[in-house]
C-alpha cells in the first residue's frame, strides 16, 4: 500500500504494484515441490502436442519465473511466461485451418470486431490455453516477459517457427541485469499523519436522532468510519481534519464497535442468541421481534430474515458482501446502540447463511425457531439435501422446509419465455 497522488479531497490508500499482483492472485491451497515437478512436465508434454499440432495456426515457447524457481517447502502456483508464435503457412494451409478454427468460434466472439477481424486466431489462442491449463488450477500462464519484467526466468520450451521444429533449451536460470518492473516503482514517503478526526456533530451512545429519509445498512459501517477519520488533502499537501457536519449520517459513525459480539469466534447461532442478549440487556428494538430465523435461496437471490411478518430485519447475503437496512420499520428514532444491536444481529444471520452454504443449494426456504436449536452453529445444508435428510426436524428448530424449481412455459411465437417458481 501507498499514498495516493490527490489533492483537495479525502486522504487514501491505493495498491502499489506488488500490492495488485498479491490482490489478484488466487487463494488457493498451497502445494509441495513434487507438485509443481509434476505440473512442469505435464505442461511439457502438453506443449509438444501443441508444437506438434498440424492443425494449429500458432506455436507456443514456455518460460519458468517465480518461487518455482527456488527451493521452498511449499508454493503457491506456478508461474510460466507464455508466448505465441505464428506458424509460416502457405496460404491455402492457412485458410484451412483459418476456416477450421472460425467454424468452432462462439456467436458471442463473431459479433465483435475483434472477432470479426482476428477470429480465427483467437479462437486458437483460447484453444491452446484451455488445453494447457485443464486440471492444473496451480498453474499461471502469463503474457508478461520475464525479460521485461527484469525477474530471472528458465527455458521450458523453445521453438523455431522458420522449421518448425523444437529448439534445445539449457537448465540454467536467466538473471536480466536490469531491476524488475516492479522493483523500480519508486517509494512514495509516508506521511506524518494518515487518521485525524473530522468535524462533527458528536453525539452519544444513546442520543435518539430522527430517522427521516435515511438509510444506514449493514455495508455502510466502515465506509462511515472511514468518512470520520479521512483527512482532507489542501492543494498544499496539508492534511486537515475532514468537514461534515453537513452529513447527517456520519454522526454515528463507528457504533458497530459498542456491540462486539460480531468479533468473537462464535458459530453463527451462538453469535445470534449472544446479539439477542445483547438488544434486551440495552432495549433495543430487535429484542421484540419474533425469534423465528428464514432463508430464502432462489435465482439471484440470498435473503436472511429475523422476525414474522412485516416486523422484521432482513439481509441480502452476496459472494462479497451483506446488504441491508439496519433501521427499523416501524420506529422514526434511532441512536448508535440500536444500529451496534442491528450490526451484531446482521453479521450473526449473514454467518448463519454462510456456514450452513445455502448458497450452494437449490432454489428452496426454510423456517428456524431460534430458541429450539441446540447446536452453536448452523450444518452444512448441501451435505443434508444430498443424503435426502434436509426437511422439517433434520435438527432442533428446523421446520417448513419448502423446495421450488423453476418451470418454463413454452412461448408460441413472438412471446417470450416465462418462468414461474412453485413448490
Amino acid at each position: 500500500m501507498e499514498p495516493a497522488d490527490i489533492f483537495d479531497n479525502l486522504f487514501y490508500w491505493q495498491l502499489t504494484p506488488n500490492g495488485t499482483r498479491l490482490a489478484l492472485e488466487p487463494k488457493r491451497k498451497r502445494i509441495g515441490r513434487d507438485k509443481v515437478q509434476t505440473i512442469i512436465s505435464e505442461l511439457l508434454a502438453r506443449a509438444k502436442v501443441i508444437n506438434g499440432d498440424s492443425d494449429r495456426l500458432q506455436r507456443i515457447t514456455l518460460k519458468l519465473f517465480g518461487s518455482a524457481l527456488e527451493e521452498r517447502d511449499d508454493y503457491g502456483d506456478v508461474d510460466v511466461s507464455i508466448a505465441y508464435l505464428r506458424r509460416q503457412l502457405s496460404d491455402i494451409e492457412r485458410e484451412r485451418i483459418e476456416n477450421a478454427l472460425k467454424a468452432r468460434q462462439s456467436n458471442s466472439d463473431r459479433q465483435t470486431f475483434q472477432g470479426r477481424l482476428m477470429g480465427a486466431e483467437r479462437q486458437d489462442t483460447r484453444e491452446i490455453m484451455a488445453f494447457l491449463k485443464k486440471g492444473l488450477p496451480h498453474l499461471s500462464l502469463m503474457n508478461d516477459d520475464p525479460m521485461d519484467l527484469g525477474t530471472p526466468y528458465r527455458w521450458l520450451v523453445d521453438h523455431d517457427v522458420k522449421t518448425d521444429r523444437p529448439v534445445d533449451v539449457s537448465d540454467d536460470i536467466v538473471r536480466p541485469n536490469g531491476p524488475s518492473i516492479l522493483d523500480q516503482h519508486p517509494r512514495k514517503p509516508l506521511p506524518p499523519i494518515t487518521l485525524l478526526e473530522a468535524r462533527h456533530r458528536a453525539i452519544s451512545a444513546n442520543t435518539k436522532v430522527a430517522i427521516d429519509d435515511m438509510h444506514i445498512g449493514l455495508e455502510d459501517a466502515a465506509a462511515l468510519e472511514e468518512q470520520m477519520w479521512s483527512p482532507k488533502v489542501t492543494r498544499e499537501g496539508d492534511f486537515v481534519a475532514n468537514d461534515i457536519r453537513s452529513e447527517k449520517r456520519v454522526k454515528f459513525a463507528g457504533f458497530q464497535h459498542l456491540c462486539p459480539i460480531w468479533k468473537k469466534d462464535l458459530g453463527g447461532v451462538a453469535m445470534l442468541k449472544e446479539a439477542l442478549d445483547w438488544c434486551d440487556e440495552h432495549k433495543v428494538w430487535i429484542r421484540d421481534l419474533f425469534p423465528r430465523v428464514s432463508i430464502q435461496r432462489s435465482d439471484r437471490t440470498h435473503i436472511i430474515r429475523l422476525g414474522w411478518g412485516h416486523d422484521l430485519i432482513y439481509f441480502n447475503v452476496g459472494g462479497k458482501s451483506t446488504t441491508g437496512s439496519l433501521l427499523p420499520i416501524n420506529r422514526t428514532r434511532v441512536s448508535k446502540i440500536d444500529l451496534a444491536g442491528a450490526y451484531a444481529v446482521g453479521r450473526a444471520l449473514s454467518k448463519m447463511y454462510d456456514e450452513s452454504r445455502c448458497a450452494k443449494m437449490p432454489w428452496f426456504s426454510a423456517d428456524i425457531l431460534l430458541p429450539l436449536v441446540e447446536v452453536d452453529r448452523l450444518p452444512d445444508f448441501p451435505g443434508l439435501h444430498k443424503v435426502g435428510s434436509f426437511k422439517e426436524g433434520a435438527f432442533q428448530g428446523l421446520r417448513e422446509v419448502t423446495f421450488f424449481r423453476a418451470r418454463i412455459t413454452r412461448p408460441t411465437p413472438n412471446e417470450p419465455v416465462s418462468i414461474e417458481k412453485h413448490a
